[in-house]
């Protein structure tokens, strides 16, 4: 099997693994990706450190942070903890950043990790590309456990903040 032909298998695979992980309920969804990505394990980079697309990584994610918070504000729907803190950063990195970069040529692993990742969330796509682009760089500055580190820390941010609309305990 030629090279474009491995491209095109990888990249048919994780179109399909995305499309599992929409399809299924949540945190169904998010628990396949984790079965899934078995067979890419070797491929993926965990750990790494490389200080300036994770400086990068920080400006960005502080500055749509902010415009974020001044434009769209405190989101009044709470998703369960666990899903939005753990599942969902776990297994969105898994398929969003680990395996694109992973799996596909350069451009379109970006396209993928920026475009795809901010259309598929509704509320507000262009923000969460902004997002998709700071945890992009995080997982090339950081690889996973960076990128899934500061995806866990936007939610649960956020989260906190929901939660401190009603009343901080």
């Amino acid at each position: 099997m030629g090279l474009k032909e491995v491209e095109a298998r990888d990249a048919a695979a994780l179109a399909l693994l995305l499309a599992v992980m929409l399809a299924l309920p949540s945190p169904l969804g998010y628990l396949a990706v984790f079965a899934a990505v078995v067979p890419y394990y070797k491929k993926i980079t965990w750990a790494t450190f490389s200080p300036s697309p994770l400086a990068a990584a920080l400006l960005l994610y502080t500055t749509t942070f902010l415009v974020d918070y001044a434009t769209v504000g405190i989101p009044t729907q709470r998703p369960p903890w666990l899903t939005a803190v753990v599942f969902a950063p776990l297994a969105e990195e898994l398929v969003f950043r680990a395996l694109a970069f992973a799996l596909l040529p350069t451009p379109l692993s970006w396209v993928f990790s920026v475009v795809i990742f901010g259309v598929l969330h509704l509320d507000n796509p262009l923000l969460a590309a902004l997002y998709g682009a700071a945890l992009s760089l995080a997982y090339r500055g950081g690889g996973y456990f960076a990128s899934s580190a500061l995806h866990a820390f936007n939610n649960a941010l956020w989260l906190y903040l929901a939660q401190c609309l009603h009343g901080c305990a």
